[in-house]
């Protein structure tokens, strides 16, 4: 049996809960963490950089003053490739400018400035000025960062595992055998016993307690059935004779007692779907009572009520039983099916309907009603669909009532004989 809409099962919601909770944690950990990390990486980011600023400053002032441009120069530039340094640049106390890195990085990044003395101390000999590099920094720090997440997360991962396999094995098995049991029982076996395939554990817990209950409930039910077999077979009896009368009047026409226009619109396509797979012809007969109207506004609506009764009399006897059927399609129209017979078949049936209709006179008290009626005759083609199929039977008895009443038209003969 399947789950019922909105099932959820109870470990997984508890499942869910735990991993919930375990992620905020996580988060909360890994967030201070990641601070103290960032905190970390920047900290030591700032002396790698000052360290490589301060390794530089004895050359550069030898250098500097022996006036060595390829020597500062050579200097400037190994600063520069080191990764924590963006950007380099020195300035001589006698002149001279020497740059090496991404002069774009001077514009947005923080300047450490250093004097550059000269090896007594005594005088200044230039300035060097170091941008460091944020692009390193950042890199540092992301993988710092993503290495204390990883260990957070593989860690929260490990616990959330363990969890759900206690759960499943403590909690969801068990449950799911006595959802299983419960659902695959019939009332004949509600002696079978309940059993659960479970680790045996000292003591009751819960679930013992409820494989106990639900024994008990088998027995009691099993007591009552024994004693109700009888009169719920009656009651199931005549409750399905209802239900069959109630689906034959919910398909039928209270005045005629043919099929409605519901049962038309349900089984039409079926027959229709029948004779597009196997192949077999299949046609339907549109039938209209002429001058209808003129009964009732003469005779009274109950005179051409008792008129429909008896010309769906003539028609159900002139069909085949279980194989044809009469529809009442409204007021004094009727469809009839008619499966394997073709568009001839379907014309003679047609034809022998409406002698039928107009061979015996309706007797009304002592009123003799002469009925006649108009046919139109269609047959299935693959391809259609009901409402072009119905249509088509419509037109043609709309042609046959044009041609002057009382007579049959079939639906390619229609269209050739207007010209169409």
């Amino acid at each position: 049996m399947p789950p019922p809409p909105g099932f959820r099962p109870l470990a997984y919601t508890l499942i869910r809960r735990i991993v919930l909770v375990a992620t905020l944690c996580m988060l909360g950990m890994g967030g201070l963490s990641a601070l103290l990390a960032y905190s970390e990486v920047r900290e030591e980011f700032d002396h790698t950089v000052h360290t490589i600023a301060d390794s530089g400053l004895q050359t550069l002032s030898g250098a500097l003053r022996d006036i060595e441009v390829q020597a500062v120069q050579a200097q400037v530039d190994w600063l520069a490739n080191r990764p924590e340094i963006g950007w380099v640049k020195v300035e001589a106390a006698i002149g001279g400018r020497f740059v090496a890195g991404d002069e774009a990085r001077a514009e947005t990044g923080t300047s450490i400035v250093l004097e550059i003395l000269a090896n007594d101390g005594a005088s200044q000999v230039g300035t060097l000025e170091i941008v460091a590099n944020r692009n390193r920094f950042r890199e540092e720090m992301v993988s710092e960062v993503t290495e204390v997440v990883i260990h957070y997360l593989a860690f929260t991962l490990l616990i959330c595992l363990a969890v759900i396999w206690i759960l499943r094995r403590e909690l969801q098995d068990p449950l799911q055998q006595i959802a299983r049991f419960a659902a695959s029982l019939q009332p004949k076996q509600l002696a079978q016993p309940l059993t659960i395939d479970r680790r045996r554990t000292r003591g009751v817990d819960e679930i013992d307690l409820v494989v106990a209950g639900f024994r008990r409930l088998q027995a009691d039910l099993r007591h009552h059935i024994d004693s109700l077999d009888e009169t719920v077979a009656e009651r199931t009896r005549q409750l399905n004779e209802v239900v069959d009368e109630v689906k034959r009047l919910s398909v039928t026409d209270p005045l005629t007692g043919c099929y409605n226009r519901r049962h038309l619109d349900q089984h039409l396509p079926a027959e229709m779907e029948r004779s597009f797979r196997y192949l077999r012809p299949l046609s339907v007969v549109f039938i209209d009572l002429d001058h209808f109207k003129r009964i009732n506004d003469r005779f009274g609506h109950d005179a051409g009520d008792q008129v429909l009764r008896e010309i769906v009399a003539r028609l159900m006897q002139s069909v085949r039983e279980h194989i044809d059927w009469v529809a009442r399609f409204g007021g004094e129209e009727f469809v009839i099916v008619l499966p394997e017979r073709g568009r001839d078949g379907a014309r003679e049936m047609a034809e022998r309907m409406r002698r039928l209709v107009a061979s015996t006179p309706v007797m009304l008290d002592e009123v003799a009603l002469e009925i006649t009626a108009c046919c139109g005759v269609a047959e299935y083609r693959r391809g259609d669909r009901v409402a072009e199929l119905l249509a088509r039977a419509d037109a043609a008895l709309y042609e046959a009532k044009a041609r002057g009443r009382n007579r049959v038209v079939v639906a390619g003969e229609a269209l050739l004989a207007t010209g169409t």
